[in-house]
């Protein structure tokens, strides 16, 4: 009978770190040291593991306005016309944030 009480101990023990070693490796850890840049004077912003993207050399994105503004586009996955042709605009992969800037970093 203790023989079998260690054995489920050790099993349940086993099971443990098996299920905190699969939360774990699926978790996305990126390490700023390796990664390279273009313009080493613009910072690094990792969110939740992802480099947040620079913005495009685009028209709308060249001043930032505000936060709504961002969203009248990127609310949803949709195809706009802004004079040179339609262009898929997509959608915004994460919640909203209350400052874009504060991640994504403006063309010069």
């Amino acid at each position: 009978m203790n023989q079998n009480k260690n054995l489920i101990y050790l099993l349940v023990f086993l099971a443990g770190i098996i299920l905190v070693w699969m939360i774990n490796s699926e978790q996305v850890v990126t390490d700023p040291s390796n990664l390279v840049t273009e313009n080493k004077e613009e910072p690094l912003i990792i969110v939740d593991g992802k480099i947040a993207p620079k913005l495009t050399n685009f028209v709308a994105h060249m001043e930032f306005i505000d936060e709504k503004t961002c969203l009248q586009c990127h609310a949803k996955e949709r195809e706009m016309n802004f004079g040179s042709g339609p262009v898929l605009v997509k959608q915004m992969p994460h919640e909203y944030r209350d400052n874009c800037i504060s991640c994504h970093i403006l063309p010069k």
